[in-house]
């Protein structure tokens, strides 16, 4: 049987075998092959860009805190537990990583020209610190390394926002698989157009055309991800990246994007 082979985004970096958003994860993940990442962006206090998916740092540290209410210096002190073993969500505070900053990341881009990286701006910044403030904190420190950046949201107006700022591509992460969501959609036009597994309806005949390549998240098992694949999901997030890219037909897909010989691969 032939596949196109899909490309597979590191979702918050390596998340099975390292702490979400952490620096070490991201490389972790490029280090395995991925060509793309995605991450997370929270602000603090003081405005500063961290590599952060939720503000209330229970789940990730189990501190009863927001991020977006610490200073920089409080944050620079906390630190996340690894998993405890691959695809457990229990911890070990054996070994932390630190939450670390956006700017952080963004020193260590340039070593990988072949990468690209999805930013996500996360809504509780947005709600904390208005569209415009939170838009532009984090578009400052991406903006130079705009030609291997996408910046992305949940948070439509922010999407449209980005784009004004002068960002080459922009991709926005639909909330619902509903009419209202393919006219936003339309009108926005972004280059990516993020969706989750479960939202999908259970009979996907087709999937909405438009100028946008879709994305789906998060998928962490390879005959799921070459059926995704096949319904027209070419880039496809995952947890597992370092499993994933064991396998020949997709490490391929990484290999040749570098190159650019994007051609079709036989499973």
């Amino acid at each position: 049987m032939t596949y196109q082979a899909p490309y597979l985004i590191a979702h918050r970096g390596y998340p099975a075998l390292y702490p979400e958003n952490s620096l070490a994860g991201l490389e972790a993940a490029i280090e395995a092959g991925a060509c793309f990442v995605e991450m997370d962006v929270q602000l603090s206090r003081e405005r500063t860009p961290y590599l952060c998916h939720d503000d209330h740092l229970g789940r990730l540290a189990g501190l009863d805190i927001c991020l977006t209410q610490l200073d920089d210096d409080a944050i620079e002190g906390l630190a996340v537990p690894y998993p405890a073993a691959p695809h457990s969500r229990s911890k070990t505070a054996d070994r932390t990583a630190p939450i670390a900053r956006l700017s952080a990341f963004c020193q260590l881009l340039p070593e990988w020209p072949h990468v690209t990286a999805f930013i996500e701006i996360k809504a509780e910044s947005i709600a904390r610190f208005g569209l415009e403030t939170t838009v532009a904190a984090i578009s400052d420190v991406v903006y130079p390394l705009r030609a291997q950046c996408v910046m992305i949201s949940f948070d439509r107006h922010a999407v449209g926002l980005i784009r004004e700022r002068g960002m080459a591509r922009i991709g926005w992460v639909i909330e619902r698989w509903h009419n209202q969501q393919l006219a936003f959609a339309t009108e926005l036009a972004p280059d990516y157009l993020f969706c989750g597994t479960d939202i999908l309806p259970q009979q996907l005949n087709t999937l909405w055309p438009g100028p946008w390549q879709w994305v789906i998240y998060s998928v962490n098992d390879y005959a799921t991800v070459l059926q995704y694949a096949q319904a027209g999901f070419m880039l496809i997030e995952t947890d597992t990246i370092g499993t994933l890219l064991e396998y020949p037909l997709l490490r391929r897909a990484c290999e040749t994007f570098r190159t650019g010989d994007l051609n079709l691969y036989k499973g």
